[in-house]
């Protein structure tokens, strides 16, 4: 077991690998990568992680041949840290993008807020559901399960041991694919019924001209859209737990492909 009380210039080298991966799933990962959360406790949240997973960590001894070598391996350990943190954060645009697609069809298209999470513009809707993700992924202890990801990628994936394949870019190409695919899938009720309210409102101005259809439409579909979101709130958590429940496995596949 190493023992940073009584390290040579090797042992050093090998914490600040440590160090790296976990600076790169704090930076990156929801809740704890977010822009609202103060660098000063991000720093010092990585130092205590290290430190606290640095004697458990397989006795590793680190002699890089040149400076460009030991560069190779700080770049290895960021990249693991960024890919673990930035799969919980697909799953949290998804959210978004679902926020934002309802958000536009009930006409709050022009009422974007600013997300300090994203340092972006995001609808209305799409804020409140990532608000309420967030606090779904804190009860059912999503950043643990970021923290058990990382303390497990020590036994999987030793420091420097990190390998790019073909398999591991794919597996990231399908997860960015999947914003879309999930962000549709957990805002399909209330996008399905939108839209047939849009179209029952447009057959309305097609067979009766007098009637005013953006006098009436805007506040109809507005009305509508609070009302599907206030009870379908329930079926919303739901889902959003689902794939919250998908993470613990997403993280361990990506951990298999790093490690080769």
């Amino acid at each position: 077991m190493a023992n940073l009380l009584n390290y040579d210039a090797s042992q050093m080298l090998a914490f600040i690998l440590v160090l790296i991966r976990v600076s790169g799933i704090i930076a990156t990962a929801p809740i704890f990568g977010s822009s609202v959360t103060p660098p000063q406790i991000k720093i010092v949240l990585s130092l205590m992680l290290a430190l606290i997973l640095y004697p458990f960590v397989p006795s590793i001894t680190v002699f890089p041949d040149r400076p460009d070598h030991y560069v190779f391996l700080i770049a290895s350990e960021l990249l693991i840290g960024v890919v673990l943190g930035m799969i919980g954060r697909f799953l949290f645009s998804a959210v978004e993008f679902a926020g934002t697609v309802i958000g536009f069809q009930m006409g709050l298209g022009m009422a974007n807020v600013f997300d300090p999470q994203s340092q972006e513009q995001v609808s209305l809707v799409g804020r409140f559901e990532s608000t309420t993700a967030t606090l779904i992924f804190l009860a059912m202890d999503g950043h643990l399960i970021v923290i058990q990801a990382l303390v497990r990628s020590f036994s999987v994936i030793p420091p420097g041991g990190a390998k790019i394949s073909q398999p591991l870019v794919e597996k990231l190409t399908d997860l960015s694919a999947s914003i879309f695919v999930i962000g549709l899938q957990i805002g399909a009720p209330l996008i399905v019924a939108l839209f047939l309210a849009n179209a029952i409102i447009g057959l309305l101005a097609r067979s009766v001209p007098q009637i005013q259809v953006f006098v009436v439409g805007f506040p109809l579909t507005l009305m509508l859209g609070f009302l599907f979101l206030f009870f379908g709130m329930p079926f919303y958590a739901q889902g959003v737990h689902k794939m919250f429940e998908m993470l613990d496995t997403q993280l361990f596949d990506a951990l298999r492909l790093l490690g080769g």
